[in-house]
């Protein structure tokens, strides 16, 4: 059950995962060729490779409707199959066959499609290039990503990929599904390391598996799954290794009785193996029953209905896997026969007296005479000092000490019996699901993308997203936001609704954050943008700067030493306390950046999402110290009567120095930082994603030299709990009306029409609503591992002390009979689940706390919302468990000992 239930719990996060992303593929090489593709294939760590070319756009009636793409075999059988659901007919082979998703299908008012129906779509090729065609659908599926940031897929055949001039031998993208235990830089280290890339552009795009990040959350790794699994299963061991060995003794001595009437030992072996597998077949088919029961039919549904629901359910998902059932099975059935063996061996090796007087105890030889100290007159001395209630402490312990390998292997199974409990309680309570979101602010205010940046789909996908994802990372940029509002005085959030914000009754100005910076026009040396250009100097030249006209040019290709952006980029100030963080992490890698000029406000910082190759982070090592400068956007006056004017009158404002705004004085790049990087600290960013644009980061002092004013760009409040839902009213009546004013605003374009960028926000409560159902499933799952374990521990405990007793009958009957009196006996019982009890809860307390805290420290490294809350009420619980089992079992022995005499 234990293992079912986490294997169920891993693969559908795999499922969602996958289904979410619309591929299995965990990485990427873009535009390799087919020598890559051979060397990719033949990596140890790569389980899967495909090909895909992506061809462009297709639309219908002038709107856009899907991407059309080819895959090979690889790439559509492994990993885009397995991420939809409702897949009807086969991949296109002839030319003019094509394969949609039911999206396109519903965007093309289809709501019956059948297999061979025409479907006319013109297809972009490139930026000038396009193509009416008419084709066959071949087939259809349903898929899942999210509509607003996703165009829908559709696959082509490769006989119409030949016929549009691809040839995926030369530029294909190679997807790649990594060994699940490595993590994602790991396999692009070995990616850059073992494939030869054509450039030093060739980018490998990398993360992890679906199977790592779920493992991940689960025990944080497959070692720590390995370990856990070897706890348990040890737990489980004891339990049966110790149950089997207390019983033995009466066995020993039945089985011994068999050799005075003359019964062979091939015999007593058929006798006592007979009497094993009358209870081991029972138990383990009941067992099997009851786990396959659970995981075929409940737990799929549960699974399906908590984590599923917007992913197609759990029809395709199988969590029940009969190795797993077989495998316990054996377990149980080797371990279980091998005891038997051991029995059965000391029997029919054994004299009939010594057969019949067998105890369990191992007689201990005393060392000569220094063994008789402190016997006779002394020890008689002792037992006299001792009172009754002692002497019944004295008698307990004695009776455990006699049989102290017994005695000891239980303490140890039931300690990990525990340990493995109060270990599942740690990880499940610390990666719970709802601590992603509550590291998140109370709300999150930011600018919204303008209208045609929405029309696009840019900026609506941090609404369905995973809420531990960021997100103001996205596919839009700075233009995006900026289109139609690309004036001096817009800021995404104005200075009126920041204050009205701030002064909100129950915001804690102290907890909350605003970022503050610009959007400007960055002017950078054609050595300094050379890290962040796709094509780099291999095409231009062994010497990139021969030959440079000075001067200020547009694009890389232009032969100017200055490179003139065509966009706006974000200029964000850093805080003290992130420029402190920021000192501190450079100083402690020792990596090549100048952080005394950007402290210093001399310089400015590149911060990128992960976005460059090893042979462009060595340029960039290169190009710290280059110049850069920065021109502010016209007033929305100006704005306006320049998009006004005719081209020819663009022109000669240009030559008269009119079309931009002001300049600032020389900056020096202080560095490229990677904020994907090992350790990276906490730094907010706004809208960031693109390879578009370039995310500057300033200091203070560097701000206060920029020729223009402090923008609010990003704002995070976190409130009083009990006044969070009357701010939740106020904020969204502030954005409502915000919104409305800017709507109705004067736009900067020709006609006038598109008003100002609005404003959105996120609330922290929304999300916890939204994942409500997912985190009620995943503590569904996580509790019945516990569950299992917690049931197993006190089982453990139940058989020790039953089985001890009854082992110990004609003991106890004697000392009733001499006059033992029912209080003492029940008296002593209780004692000695005292001892038991005492001595786990010692080890619980001191090495187990330790272990506890040692799974914390792993945990935290592997999930950054781990919170680890220490299980004292699963203590006390246990504790409360075994105090009853305890008593359960001591009345009943009581009262059986009772009725017998």
């Amino acid at each position: 059950m234990v293992f079912g239930i986490s294997y169920g719990k891993v693969r559908a996060e795999c499922t969602k995962a996958a289904r979410a992303a619309g591929t299995t593929a965990s990485v990427c090489i873009r535009d390799a060729d087919e020598s890559q593709y051979a060397i990719v294939n033949g990596l140890g760590y790569v389980k899967q490779a495909g090909r895909r070319v992506s061809v462009g756009e297709a639309a219908s009636g002038g709107e856009a409707v899907c991407q059309v793409q080819w895959l090979d075999e690889n790439a559509w059988e492994k990993m885009m199959k397995p991420a939809y659901t409702g897949i009807h007919g086969e991949y296109p082979e002839k030319p003019q066959e094509i394969m949609l998703s039911k999206r396109t299908l519903k965007n093309l008012d289809i709501d019956n499609p059948e297999k061979g129906m025409l479907i006319s779509l013109e297809v972009s090729m490139g930026l000038f290039e396009t193509r009416q065609e008419e084709f066959q659908l071949s087939g259809w599926f349903t898929d899942y990503t999210d509509g607003a940031s996703h165009a829908a897929p559709a696959y082509a055949a490769e006989a119409k990929l030949e016929d549009w001039g691809y040839d995926p031998d030369e530029k294909a993208d190679i997807l790649i599904c990594q060994s699940d235990n490595i993590n994602w830089q790991e396999a692009e280290e070995k990616l850059y390391t073992d494939v030869p890339m054509k450039s030093s552009g060739q980018a490998v795009s990398a993360s992890n598996t679906f199977a790592y990040d779920a493992v991940s959350q689960l025990a944080g790794s497959y070692g720590m799954a390995a370990l856990g699994a070897v706890v348990i299963l040890s737990g489980m061991f004891f339990l049966l290794y110790n149950v089997m060995q207390i019983s033995m003794a009466g066995d020993v001595r039945q089985l011994g009785l068999l050799n005075t009437i003359g019964t062979t030992r091939k015999q007593i072996r058929k006798i006592y193996y007979g009497q094993i597998l009358r209870i081991l077949v029972p138990g383990v088919c009941i067992g099997a029953f009851l786990s396959a029961g659970i995981l075929l039919a409940v737990l799929p549904r549960i699974l399906g209905k908590q984590y599923l629901n917007e992913y197609g359910g759990a029809k395709e998902l199988v969590i029940f896997r009969p190795e797993i059932l077989a495998a316990s099975a054996i377990f149980v059935i080797l371990l279980t026969m091998s005891v038997a063996a051991g029995v059965v061996h000391r029997v029919v090796n054994a004299s009939c007296v010594e057969t019949m007087h067998y105890t369990g105890l191992k007689i201990r030889k005393r060392a000569g005479k220094k063994a008789d100290k402190g016997t006779g007159k002394d020890r008689k001395t002792k037992r006299e000092k001792r009172s009754v209630r002692l002497e019944l402490w004295y008698m307990a312990w004695q009776n455990l000490n006699r049989y102290r390998g017994r005695f000891l292997v239980t303490v140890l199974s039931l300690f990990l019996g525990v340990e493995a409990f109060l270990g599942v309680a740690v990880v499940t309570s610390g990666s719970d699901y709802a601590h992603v979101i509550e590291k998140r602010p109370d709300f999150l205010i930011a600018g919204q993308f303008s209208s045609w940046g929405q029309e696009m789909g840019y900026g609506s996908e941090y609404q369905s997203r995973d809420a531990g994802e960021d997100p103001m990372k996205t596919e839009g940029d700075a233009f995006t936001l900026l289109y139609g509002n690309d004036y001096d005085e817009f800021s995404p959030i104005s200075p009126d609704v920041k204050t009205k914000l701030l002064n909100l009754d129950g915001v804690d100005q102290e907890r909350s954050y605003i970022m503050e910076g610009a959007y400007m026009i960055s002017t950078i040396s054609r050595k300094g943008i050379r890290p962040m250009q796709s094509e780099t100097a291999e095409s231009q030249g062994e010497d990139a700067g021969a030959g440079e006209k000075e001067g200020v040019g547009y694009g890389y290709d232009s032969g100017f030493e200055m490179i003139e952006g065509f966009n706006q980029d974000v200029i964000q100030i850093l805080s003290r306390e992130e420029m402190a963080d920021l000192k501190r992490y450079v100083t402690e890698r020792k990596l090549p950046v100048d952080i005394k000029s950007l402290e210093q406000g001399r310089g400015v910082m590149i911060l990128h999402d992960h976005q460059l190759t090893p042979a462009q982070e060595k340029l960039a090592q290169e190009s710290v110290g280059e110049p850069v400068f920065f021109t502010g956007l016209l007033s929305k006056e100006e704005r306006i009567r320049w998009n006004q004017m005719t081209p020819k009158e663009r022109d000669a404002a240009v030559d008269k120095g009119e079309g931009n705004g002001k300049q600032s004085e020389t900056f020096r790049i202080s560095g490229y930082l990677d904020n994907q990087a090992e350790g990276f600290p906490h730094i907010r960013q706004t809208w960031h994603g693109s390879e578009g644009n370039i995310y500057y980061l300033i200091s203070e002092e560097g701000f206060e030299k920029l020729p223009i004013q402090k923008k609010t760009l990003y704002m995070e409040l976190n409130v009083e709990k009990e006044k969070e839902p009357q701010i939740k009213r106020d904020i969204q009546k502030i954005v409502s009306l915000e919104n409305m004013s800017r709507a109705q605003a004067v736009g900067t374009d020709v006609d006038g029409g598109i008003g100002e960028a609005g404003i959105f926000y996120i609330s922290k409560s929304d999300l916890l609503s939204e994942a409500a159902a997912y985190i009620r499933g995943t503590r569904l799952i996580l509790g019945s591992i516990s569950a299992v374990l917690l049931f197993a521990g006190l089982t453990n405990y139940f058989n020790v002390v039953i089985t001890g007793i009854l082992t110990r009958k004609k003991e106890l009957e004697v000392m009733y009979n001499i006059g033992m009196t029912e209080k003492q006996m029940r008296k002593m019982f209780l004692i000695e689940g005292g001892y038991y009890c005492g001595l786990v809860g010692i080890l619980t307390l001191t090495a187990g706390n330790g272990i506890l805290r040692w799974i914390s420290l792993y945990m935290e490294t592997k999930l950054s919302y781990f919170d680890f809350q220490y299980p004292i009420g699963w203590e006390l619980a246990l504790l409360l468990g075994f105090a009853v089992i305890c008593l359960v079992v001591t009345e009943a022995a009581v009262r059986g000992l009772k009725r017998s005499k």
